[in-house]
């Protein structure tokens, strides 16, 4: 035995080689299911107070064939942060999935004549090989994946709740029409007036299509004032602007000459004296009325015509105002003159009555009635600038001209300027919501089959839910036809009345993929439940996620529909909370090595299975850490995949100046304890400063997502460790430790086979608990206690196992700082003094006033002035 001992004190150090190391932990971490989540042993361990739960969510990505470096990206920070939590004491629920229906997987299909759902499959077989081989913490035998009957089945009960709340429901409506891929697209998918997958331009269409009435959670949308939820302001203000709260009135108008009337909508209803015409939405129906018969019909419908063949989001953003004037006056209730009536480009049918009174005070109405040469005024007088007053900046302003108002402050009397309207019998309080309805229905094949019926005698009638999923056929003819593919399968499509029994044919169309990932995380705590779409228990034990990982071209769209589901969940009860995530992290853009987003046909795009080929992964993901802070946006650079390598192969390396014996506890008798494991061998003031400081920054940086900064603290310590003769176990063992959650790989490698070895074992759990204790070597790995709990092979501990180091307050103060002395602004020496100096000015002078080398640049020379940046600088001026 003492023969094998002292052979393991000479280990050769072999030269770092992470394939086959990586390659190696791979297969042992998945033979001990060291990443499996154990969901009864963690809700007991929560029930009993024991340990907190931690859930680390990452939009579940679409399974497009291969990772590309965005994913890596995209995943490495919340992996980095969940091994943290973990080794700090947290079940750690990190889940996966694949969001594995939608238009890219159909026209992919279409492109390489194979089945949508062969391709989806298969592409989700090659991303999840490549997952693994990043080496996250994710447990793979709880995936979830959207085009399983197991997970659709509940979205189509989901649907079926809101229909019965009515929230889902059958309309017509003017609507986005991309004409290559053949479906109705939400205001959110269409993108410089193109479809957001295909880039074809987007015409208006009448289709009859299914609704979410998500207006009626417009209030309940909007971002408040609450301070236990960590979202970003820009997602809370888009969110709020998105949803486009307006408190104001609708006013009454009679047309001149007809027997008409209609409502418009004023926002700042104060200044309603100032308003001196009316514009109307092109596409709203009074307007055929307003014109049939007169000499302007012929124009005004050849705009409305113009006007239907733009997206409502086009018209929001054209700078250029157009109009044409219907030949039509309205009368002002407010007892100004006859208004005359025009149809606008900015007008939107959707907001407020589709009806907008105008006035000099806006700038945009300005502009309009510049252009057509329509008279405006004014009841506030102009500012300093000379531009005219408006209500947008809030400044408000004397009225004049103005009714019973006039002479008072126009912010001041709103609600007294709407009461009076109200009792004048004028107009009444409204309230306008910039959000739509949510068009979820598409006349697509690879989506969940909208789970109704469609009966000549009984209208429309939902699935029973015994008779759930409605399962999507494979025999269909996918390609776009104009009309939606599953009508394609007439055995499919022909079904049984649930209600009178007669024939009766299914509902055709699928619901938007927004809808599938609009509540996957509460699939992900139990995603082979058959019996409900989650539980309530793992809701109450699991739930809300604690950070939620995602990207910025989510925040108007998949953010907003999420929170909606959950607030629906609440008012069905399955949840105690209005909010799905205390906190949301929104990534940055790993862009092509040229500056320009990855893509085929720039052919820039980076292939992280290239890169690991050559540098392994451990290095791939303490690049992506260290190459810019996580919500930035920045070029790779493989280059600067040679520096982090580096930095791995010298933490490799260092092992052979690391100092301690090893043992065996059959021998554990014959020598003393220090001889045999100088564990503590004696570290200066300095090295417990470096050590201490960087697990308090390493600490800190992690928890917020620095991880770039986390790095370079590892970096920089490593410096210091590199020159000196000897590291000691505790500084290795605890620098392999805060470099664990970046290179998981390497330091599994380094804690078996370096400090496990210098115990002569090769496990922890070989030695036992105490025969650690026995030779002081209860601070090698804290809290040993933790050992036996862990899931897995108990032959087998990870150093992903183990406690996460602790900094000691009082280590972070050096009892010497080094300062630098300048004279005049030039570099003349470096004092050292003591800490408790630091403050006192006159020492510090002092103390480099004698240093030989500052002194010299000062003899003979009167000091003028003294710079003292406390710790760090000191400036002579002479």
């Amino acid at each position: 035995m003492q023969k094998q001992v002292k052979s393991e004190r000479k280990l050769k150090i072999d030269r770092y080689d992470p394939q086959a190391i990586e390659s190696k932990w791979r297969k042992v971490w998945k033979e001990n299911n060291l990443y499996k989540f154990d969901k009864d042993k963690v809700e007991n361990e929560i029930e009993s107070k024991k340990k907190e739960k931690f859930y680390t969510l990452v939009e579940l990505p679409y399974p497009s064939g291969d990772l590309h470096i965005g994913h890596w990206f995209s995943f490495v920070a919340p992996d980095i942060l969940s091994r943290f939590k973990k080794m700090n004491g947290f079940d750690v629920f990190f889940p996966m999935g694949f969001d594995a229906f939608g238009l890219p997987a159909e026209n992919a299909a279409i492109k390489r004549g194979i089945h949508p759902q062969d391709w989806t499959i298969k592409n989700i077989e090659t991303m999840t090989n490549q997952f693994q081989t990043m080496g996250t913490m994710i447990d793979w035998s709880r995936v979830t994946i959207t085009c399983l009957p197991e997970y659709y089945k509940w979205n189509q009960w989901i649907f079926l709740k809101m229909y019965e709340k009515g929230l889902a429901f059958r309309s017509k409506m003017l609507s986005n029409w991309c004409p290559v891929d053949q479906t109705v697209l939400a205001n959110e998918h269409v993108e410089n007036g193109r479809c957001w997958r295909c880039g074809s331009e987007v015409v208006q269409k009448e289709v009859e299509q299914w609704f979410l009435k998500i207006t009626d959670y417009a209030e309940k949308l909007l971002w408040k004032d609450d301070n236990k939820l960590d979202w970003p302001n820009s997602v809370k203000t888009a969110q709020n602007e998105w949803i486009g709260k307006k408190e104001g009135v609708k006013i009454k108008h009679k047309v001149v000459d007809m027997d008409l009337e209609f409502e418009s909508f004023s926002a700042y209803p104060s200044w309603s004296w100032a308003d001196s015409y009316i514009v109307i939405a092109p596409e709203h129906p009074i307007v055929e009325k307003l014109v049939k018969g007169t000499s302007e019909e012929k124009e005004v419908m050849a705009f409305v015509k113009e006007m239907s063949e733009q997206t409502e989001l086009e018209r929001k953003e054209t700078t250029e105002k157009r109009g044409v004037f219907t030949g039509r006056f309205a009368k002002d209730p407010f007892g100004r003159p006859d208004m005359p009536i025009w149809l606008a480009n900015f007008a939107l049918i959707n907001f407020g009555t589709g009806i907008i009174r105008c006035s000099g005070h806006d700038e945009r109405d300005i502009e309009f009635a510049n252009k057509y040469h329509i008279p405006t005024r004014e009841v506030v007088e102009k500012r300093k600038s000379g531009t005219p007053a408006t209500p947008h900046d809030g400044k408000g302003g004397i009225l004049h001209d103005s009714g019973p108002f006039t002479g008072r402050e126009v912010n001041e009397v709103r609600e007294e300027v709407i009461d009076w309207i109200e009792k004048k019998g004028i107009g009444k309080r409204f309230i306008n919501y910039h959000l739509h309805d949510w068009s979820i229905s598409r006349q697509r094949y690879w989506g969940t089959p909208v789970p109704m019926i469609h009966c000549k005698k009984c209208g429309i009638v939902p699935v029973p839910e015994d008779q759930l999923p409605v399962t999507l056929p494979y025999e269909v003819d996918f390609t776009p036809k104009g009309k939606a593919p599953l009508a394609s399968n007439e055995e499919w499509l022909s079904v049984t009345c649930p209600k009178c029994h007669g024939k009766a044919t299914r509902d055709p169309e699928t619901l938007d993929t927004f809808f599938d990932s609009s509540w996957y995380y509460y699939r992900y705590l139990d995603p082979k439940n058959e019996k409900e779409a989650f539980s309530k228990k793992d809701v109450d034990d699991l739930m809300p996620v604690n950070i939620y990982f995602g990207g910025g071209e989510h925040t108007v769209g998949h953010t907003l529909y999420a929170r909606f589901f959950t607030k629906f969940f609440h008012d069905l009860g399955l949840v105690p909370f209005h909010e799905f995530a205390i906190k949301r992290i929104q990534h940055g853009v790993v862009l092509g090595p040229d500056g320009n987003r990855m893509s085929k046909s720039k052919g820039n795009v980076i292939n992280p299975d290239d890169v690991v080929k050559e540098f392994g992964t451990d290095a791939t993901r303490l690049y992506l850490s260290f190459m810019m802070p996580y919500n930035s946006t920045g070029p790779w650079d493989t280059s600067a995949m040679y520096g982090v390598y580096r930095f791995l192969k010298r933490v490799w390396e260092l092992q052979e100046r690391v100092k301690g014996e090893g043992f065996s506890p059959k021998n554990r008798e014959e020598k003393d304890a220090k001889e045999l494991y100088p564990f503590s061998l004696t570290l200066n003031p300095n090295d417990l400063y470096e050590m201490h400081s960087t697990i308090k920054k390493v600490t800190e940086d992690i928890e917020k997502i620095s991880n770039n900064t986390a790095v370079a603290a590892l970096m920089k310590w490593l410096n210091y460790l590199e020159a000196k003769e000897i590291v000691s176990i505790e500084e290795y063992k605890n620098l392999i430790l805060l470099l664990a959650p970046f290179a998981p790989y390497m330091t599994e490698e380094l804690c078996q086979s370096v400090i496990l070895n210098r115990l002569g074992s090769s496990s922890l759990s070989d030695l036992g608990i105490e025969d650690l204790r026995a030779h002081s070597l209860e601070g090698l790995f804290q809290d040993l206690n933790r050992i036996p709990d862990q899931v897995g092979n108990d032959n087998f501990i990870s150093i992903h196992q183990q406690l996460w180091p602790e900094f000691d307050t009082k280590y972070l103060v050096k009892d010497e700082v080094e300062i630098v002395v300048q004279v005049n602004g030039k570099l003349r020496g470096n004092i050292t003094v003591k800490s408790e100096q630091l403050k006192v000015n006159s020492k510090v002078e002092e103390i480099a006033k004698k240093d030989e080398k500052v002194s010299k640049w000062l003899e003979g020379k009167e000091i003028k002035k003294v710079i003292y940046v406390p710790g760090k600088i000191l400036n002579f001026v002479v």
